[in-house]
């Protein structure tokens, strides 16, 4: 059965218990003659204080936002049951705002909606930004995108980030500078649309020093390309690098101490990543496998450990350089260092330090049902101190040993010369979410 939702919203129709909800943009100025009109015939206005004092002639009920949202919402349920009830809200209320959890709580039925500017349109318009490729991410209140939009930016993608008390643009200045951004350009909008308003370009730098007001909105702009003494722009190693099959030669590591590209193809494979999970990398080494796997999947976090310190200057080096989401990188013993980690889906062990047994326990005890363990092992007794481990608690295995050969150059021929064999242990929980068989 078509159902026919929405239409032209008609004043003179606007009875009880229907609720009008009037974005109001960034104040009074940005309200159309029809939103006005709707505002001026409603006998009962909920918004919050600033919005309220907006209209001071108002003959009507005002019942500011200064409760919960749940105890706010069966006031409304109630009130606009009985009396015409305008919800006043700022910007679009349908884009990161109340109208949301208003027609989830009320039903689409009983809400119109006037769509007010967004403060990411405005902000763009103040500072002159097309915003038709600007992706937008709500930092307020619960840190959604937390990472996918660091993840954005290292894609040269401009992003606009809704702020809160703790998220505040001086904490984005300080991840973007943590994870190597700081060419960027950062656009901060305050208290738009009120006589105090101000809209400043800064550096992550400038930024981290910076005192903002708390009602703000911040976007992180690309570096301009860097350029080269002939005009010709330079291509840096994170945008020539492709998200799988990253050559060694672009980590900094130790000489043969990093996860052959086919061997990391193999890992990636099994570890069987998807959005949201949470993947500890243990003897990250140069994080070979962390920095792809941060470039495969929109990942919750990515936790990179690494005890030797010359690796672990390495594998900050590359995070930096070639990471996709923010990978969180710690140094010292992995054994003492997982306790205060939060569960993990996934976990990869490319090295131990001599604590397989002891990782391997705690790997056990946290990972998440569902999730995978995959190792690598160049010897026999780690594969099979490996291997004897989850089959002794009955989880699912997979043993694969690969034995890659690379062509070198022989006079005018070539010939194929054997790399290490390595073992690939992976270890699937029994209590398998996905529902794969155990």
């Amino acid at each position: 059965m078509m159902r026919t939702s929405g239409s032209r919203f008609n004043i003179e129709e606007w009875r009880p218990p229907l609720v009008l909800l009037v974005g109001m943009g960034t104040g009074v100025a940005d309200l159309s003659a029809a939103a006005l009109r709707c505002i001026r015939r409603a006998e009962v206005l909920f918004g919050g204080k600033r919005h309220l004092e907006s209209f001071p002639e108002h003959a009507g009920r005002r019942i500011p936002l200064g409760k919960s949202l749940d105890e706010l919402l069966a006031e409304l349920d109630a009130v606009s049951r009985r009396s015409r009830t305008a919800v006043l809200a700022s910007g679009d209320p349908l884009f990161y705002g109340i109208g949301r959890r208003l027609i989830r709580s009320l039903g689409r039925d009983r809400v119109r909606v006037i769509p007010g500017v967004t403060t990411v349109q405005t902000l763009c318009a103040r500072a002159g930004i097309p915003w038709d490729d600007v992706r937008v991410f709500s930092l307020h209140g619960r840190g959604e995108g937390e990472n996918e939009w660091l993840s954005s930016v290292r894609r040269d993608v401009s992003v606009a980030l809704f702020t809160d008390q703790h998220r505040s643009p001086d904490w984005i200045a300080r991840r973007l500078i943590e994870a190597g951004l700081d060419r960027c350009r950062m656009v901060i909008g305050e208290d738009l649309g009120q006589e105090t308003e101000m809209v400043r370009e800064v550096s992550p730098r400038e930024a981290l020093e910076g005192r903002f007001s708390p009602l703000n909105l911040c976007m992180v702009l690309p570096a301009e390309a860097d350029r080269l003494d002939d005009g010709r722009p330079f291509e840096s190693d994170l945008e020539s690098a492709p998200v799988l099959g990253i050559e060694e030669s672009l980590f900094a590591h130790e000489a043969g101490l990093i996860t052959k590209l086919e061997v990391r193809a193999v890992v990636l494979a099994k570890l069987q990543l998807r959005a949201g999970h949470v993947l500890w990398d243990i003897g990250a080494g140069s994080g070979s496998v962390s920095i792809e796997a941060s470039r495969l999947a929109a990942l919750k976090r990515v936790v990179a450990i690494e005890r030797n310190v010359d690796r672990h200057r390495q594998l900050l080096e590359n995070t930096r350089k070639l990471g996709g989401s923010p990978i969180e990188v710690l140094s010292g013993n992995a054994a003492e260092l997982l306790g205060n980690l939060s569960e993990p889906d996934r976990v990869f062990i490319g090295g131990s330090g001599g604590d397989l047994r002891e990782i391997l326990e705690q790997v056990a005890a946290k990972l998440r049902p569902g999730g995978r363990v995959v190792q690598t092992a160049v010897t026999l007794d780690t594969f099979e101190e490996g291997r004897s481990f989850w089959r002794e608690r009955g989880w699912k295995l997979d043993l694969v040993q690969l034995q890659v050969s690379r062509a070198v150059p022989i006079g005018r021929s070539q010939r194929l010369e054997a790399l290490n064999p390595v073992f690939v242990v992976t270890a699937v929980h029994p209590l398998d979410r996905y529902k794969e068989e155990s």
